[in-house]
């Protein structure tokens, strides 16, 4: 939601960029909300191989002696022709079977078993429903809701197997609520309730298998409180404060243990500052900023242990991008990608880290934001919901990379 706006769920729809960027054989697509132009319907080709194996026919001369005379002759097919047809996808969107209920601003996340897991969101209010993403019938299936309606909260994936929902925002009022989600009964139960009512907050598993949540809003001000949820005991404990209030920030677990929060917004103020938390001595310290102020943008985390940060909000939409090296602590800026607006986009880019540029790929059938992206087990993308302006979607589709 803008930086002024009330925040509660029944506010305009944020015409706001979610560039979600996602890790996938060492590329990452970039799905960017934006008007549609085009219905990309997806193309299929058919490759026909064909082997062939050619000999002549011999005919062996006659051989003659004095007491007679024999001749043999032996025949070799002139041609053996072996066709094999391989049918190959080509890369792009296609729509699948949309989700029972509309919803934005919701959680979703791959399970172990390979279905994904979406609930709660927003439509004409915040929502407790659940469904489940089937990727070998492509269908959803609705499943038992949460305990609370809420949307703007986060969902974790537990070492137990289990998933942890915390928080968010229901009918105004921030949670401090959070529940388990058990794959294997699909059932929720209630667990130990938050220190602090928040939504808009971010959440990282840390290494120790606790759940550590930073920022937000709640109760009319933005947090620096941060808190660890210990799956153990189900106890949610107060750690160390961030050194600045924020909301809409990321919050990623590096390779050597520590969590790096970056950006988000206080009030109306986009913030460029970045903190990383050390787990050891549960304490925040400040790092180099970042080169742009951004809120709402993305980070991930490349197979070379560096953090990509893209896009965002800074009283317009950014189109820039830049990536963090935890040995060096620095920021350095990387190739920019391409124009955003104000609106729902559509448009979606392809990012290499080994070249560190940016490719435009085909749109998303249906322009959204404030949708939810998941990485199948078979390499598909898995896009859902969202808002284009003024509604929430049930649309989902699927992007092959391959």
């Amino acid at each position: 939601m803008y930086y002024n706006q009330l925040y509660n769920e029944n506010a305009s729809e944020k015409f706001e960029l979610l560039a979600v960027t996602f890790s996938l054989l060492l590329k990452f697509v970039i799905l960017t909300p934006r008007k549609p132009t085009t219905s990309i319907a997806t193309a299929t080709s058919t490759l026909s191989i064909i082997t062939r194996s050619e000999q002549p026919t011999i005919t062996v001369p006659p051989s003659t002696t004095q007491a007679s005379t024999t001749t043999t002759t032996t025949t070799i097919p002139t041609s053996i022709s072996t066709s094999t047809a391989i049918t190959t996808q080509q890369p792009g969107w296609s729509k699948v079977n949309s989700m029972n209920h509309a919803r934005r601003d919701h959680a979703a996340f791959t399970l172990k078993n390979g279905k994904v897991l979406v609930c709660g969101g927003f439509d004409n209010g915040a929502t407790s429903s659940a469904e489940l993403y089937d990727p070998s019938t492509k269908n959803w299936t609705t499943i038992d809701s949460m305990n609370d309606a809420r949307g703007e909260h986060t969902v974790s994936l537990l070492n137990n197997g289990k998933f942890l929902i915390t928080g968010g925002l229901s009918n105004g009022n921030f949670l401090t609520s959070t529940e388990l989600y058990d794959p294997s009964n699909e059932t929720w139960t209630t667990t130990g309730d938050m220190n602090d009512p928040r939504g808009e907050h971010m959440a990282s598993v840390l290494i120790n298998g606790k759940v550590l949540l930073s920022g937000g809003y709640g109760n009319d001000h933005w947090l620096n409180t941060a808190e660890l949820y210990d799956p153990s005991t189900e106890i949610w404990t107060i750690t160390g404060s961030m050194n600045s209030a924020r909301s809409q920030h990321t919050s990623s677990l590096l390779t050597n243990g520590m969590v790096l929060v970056t950006g988000g917004h206080i009030r109306s103020d986009a913030l460029n500052s970045a903190e990383l938390y050390d787990p050891s001595t549960e304490t925040w310290k400040n790092i180099d900023s970042m080169n742009s102020t951004r809120s709402e943008h993305t980070a991930s985390l490349l197979m070379n242990g560096k953090v990509l940060v893209t896009g965002g909000f800074h009283n317009n939409a950014l189109n820039s991008a830049e990536l963090y090296d935890p040995l060096t602590e620095l920021w350095t800026i990387t190739t920019m990608i391409g124009g955003f607006e104000h609106n729902a986009l559509n448009s979606a880019e392809l990012y290499d880290p080994v070249t560190e540029t940016w490719t435009i790929i085909d749109n998303m059938n249906v322009a959204r934001g404030e949708h939810t992206t998941s990485v199948l087990t078979n390499g598909k993308i898995l896009v859902a919901g969202g808002s284009p302006g003024g509604t929430s979607l049930k649309d989902v589709e699927l992007y092959s990379l391959f």
